[in-house]
């Protein structure tokens, strides 16, 4: 049975519908964005996700094919859903954020940017380091204040338990 709130076209969604359903496209939509840059500079897709799972195995991962490919994948959709997760947890504790979708989404995203780029990253096996230059900055902004935070944000702040108020 789907339950609609004051505005009739917008289905409430069960808290695990919207995390699973935030998490996934927000991972497709995120790495989409480097698969399409990068290869308009002749670098194949199976590079760009192996270069996500070297963060787990280091440089052993650009040998290791469709596999290591397949486990960037995996460890890329994992973050999104660990992120989403975090982010349906922190829209329980403050409501605004369901209120305020455009403002939280993107605020999160920022601070997302953050967390990834210069905590988890320089931490990893990739040996990467944070994004430097105009053009990198701004992507890695949009992707993740556009297609991660605002993603989150449109599609957790319909999530409602049985009994939360509209």
């Amino acid at each position: 049975m789907t339950t609609l709130t004051a505005n009739p076209t917008k289905r409430v969604l069960r808290p695990i519908e919207a995390v699973l359903g935030a998490g996934l496209l927000a991972a497709v939509l995120d790495i989409s964005n480097p698969i399409i840059i990068w290869g308009l500079k002749g670098v194949p897709a199976e590079r760009i996700l192996q270069s996500v799972a070297s963060g787990l195995m280091g440089k052993a991962a650009f040998a290791g094919g469709a596999a290591t490919a397949a486990l960037g994948m995996a460890a890329h959709t994992l973050i999104m859903l660990g992120a989403a997760t975090f982010y349906y947890l922190a829209s329980r504790r403050l409501p605004a954020m369901n209120r305020h979708p455009w403002i939280a989404g993107p605020a999160f995203g920022f601070g997302f940017y953050f967390f990834m780029n210069y905590l988890v990253v320089p931490l990893s096996q990739a040996g990467m380091k944070p994004p430097h230059g105009w053009f990198p900055v701004l992507n890695q902004m949009f992707c993740h204040l556009v297609l991660v935070g605002l993603t989150f944000s449109l599609i957790i702040s319909r999530a409602r338990k049985p009994g939360d108020p509209v």
